[in-house]
């Protein structure tokens, strides 16, 4: 039988594993809050200067001119906010990665020993049901740990088929 020390690690392997994603989640969410506050910020201070040119235009000449000045320095900015967008995905894609690889490893441990304490306690003539849930546990791990590498993969660049 599973004592309440064995299900406290586990219970505790298995937070501290969904933490560390969340974590590394909420802190890419984060960056890209702070990436788009900035760009808002600079996109609007530059917009009201444009608009201010615009306004001022004497013949249609210096309209186009006030436009074309500002189109250059957004297409820039653009391209600079893509790759900064892009930094920070493939940074907080890392960062899952490297937590579900860090936490995946002892919250397995955990669940193999849970089985082990299961299967040693169990009563007499329960095998048929022993062998289920040790399967059930073998097919769980099995299945993490192909997600966790998928995810290793993907964030690598390495997968090449669908799956």
């Amino acid at each position: 039988m599973m004592t309440l020390e064995q299900l406290g690690f586990l219970h505790r392997a298995q937070l501290e594993a969904w933490l560390a994603v969340t974590k590394e989640a909420v802190d890419g969410i984060n960056r890209v809050i702070g990436l788009n506050l900035q760009a808002l910020k600079a996109g609007l201070g530059e917009t009201e200067q444009c608009l201010h040119e615009v306004a001022g235009a004497q013949d249609a000449g210096q309209w186009f001119t006030a436009h074309v000045r500002y189109l250059q320095p957004a297409g820039e900015r653009v391209s600079g906010y893509t790759r900064n967008l892009v930094e920070i995905g493939v940074q907080t894609q890392n960062g899952i990665a490297q937590a579900l690889q860090r936490h995946g490893d002892e919250v397995r441990r955990h669940w193999g020993a849970v089985t082990e304490n299961l299967v040693d306690s169990a009563p007499p003539g329960s095998e048929a049901v022993v062998s289920l849930m040790k399967a059930a546990v073998g097919w769980e791990v099995a299945a993490a740990e192909v997600a966790e590498e998928l995810v290793i993969e993907e964030v690598r660049g390495q997968r090449t088929e669908p799956r």
